[in-house]
């Protein structure tokens, strides 16, 4: 029976289920369903948008780090250069797999929802998204933190480079 204090419906048609049991202007199962899947989207887009904008920022912060290091450093060459440059990109690259833990979180949320709606609905959905599951490990290692291999590996090198005595300060740096 309609509860609601505004139903127009009879109460003998609302008891019987008649007139759909929905009042008039009420959304729709498809039609909220259609909106958090907007919604769900929107926030994926907002959460790859920000991992691009952790990927750009710390390619920006990494040279500036190692030269603050150097500076502080009476301008001489030491392990706290290499050592700073790859805590910044173990910061920035574990940022960015939380990032992109909660965007395959939010997928596999959008993959809930189309599998609802294709339990309602008659015929399948062609574009429903594979849903596939996530974990820590596979966001922190994935394709898109190999940028992250990309910045540490050449500033592993030099590390390796200065602890075998390849590369040092120059001898004329910070003689007057």
């Amino acid at each position: 029976m309609d509860q609601r204090p505004d139903s127009t419906l009879p109460s003998d048609e609302a008891a019987a289920g008649l007139g759909g049991g929905q009042g008039e202007g009420d959304p729709t199962a498809d039609e909220l369903d259609k909106e958090l899947l907007g919604q769900l989207h929107n926030a994926t887009l907002k959460a790859s948008d920000a991992c691009f904008e952790i990927k750009k920022l710390c390619a920006t912060v990494v040279v500036p780090t190692g030269t603050l290091v150097v500076l502080l450093s009476g301008g001489r060459l030491n392990l706290a250069v290499f050592v700073a440059a790859l805590f910044v990109v173990l910061f920035f690259w574990i940022a960015d797999a939380n990032g992109y833990y909660y965007q395959r979180k939010l997928r596999a949320k959008m993959t809930a929802v189309w599998d609802d709606r294709e339990r309602r609905c008659k015929g399948g959905w062609r574009n429903k998204p594979n849903d596939q599951a996530v974990s820590v490990f596979q966001s922190a290692f994935n394709g898109s933190q190999s940028f992250y291999l990309l910045i540490a590996l050449p500033i592993l090198v030099g590390l390796v480079l200065y602890l075998v005595g390849i590369i040092a300060t120059p001898t004329w740096v910070g003689k007057s």
